[in-house]
């Protein structure tokens, strides 16, 4: 029963694999501005404490665009059922069969004809 556990949560994982990629680039991006903001920090404080304002109202509106950006991406996660229906339909677009290759080639079907075409020819 371990191994269905596992087996499932990998699937959500690779189902979720560019949400959970925002995530670690918000953490990453939080990381490193936060770190850099703590050094200006502590320079302004000493320093000139009245111009501390301005990069506070840049590192907050930063941090919050990204809060946003990743609350945002939320929404489009999904349980594990779901998720084995994404993993699915991503194997099934990649692995499709050989009739809808030769289709692609469109000097093999000649008559195929855009829209514009047959609005243009009627």
């Amino acid at each position: 029963m371990n191994w269905l556990k596992t087996a499932a949560i990998g699937i959500w994982i690779r189902a979720h694999s560019d949400l959970l990629f925002r995530a670690l680039v918000s953490l990453g991006i939080f990381w490193i501005l936060n770190s850099v903001y703590s050094k200006y920090e502590a320079v302004l404080l000493v320093t000139n404490p009245e111009k501390l304002f301005i990069p506070l109202y840049i590192y907050t509106f930063i941090i919050l665009i990204l809060v946003i950006w990743t609350l945002l991406s939320l929404r489009w996660v999904s349980g594990i059922s779901v998720a084995k229906k994404k993993v699915a339909a991503r194997e099934s677009f990649t692995n499709k069969s050989d009739e809808y290759k030769k289709i692609a080639d469109v000097k093999n079907y000649p008559k195929l004809k855009t829209k514009k075409d047959s609005i243009i020819e009627s």
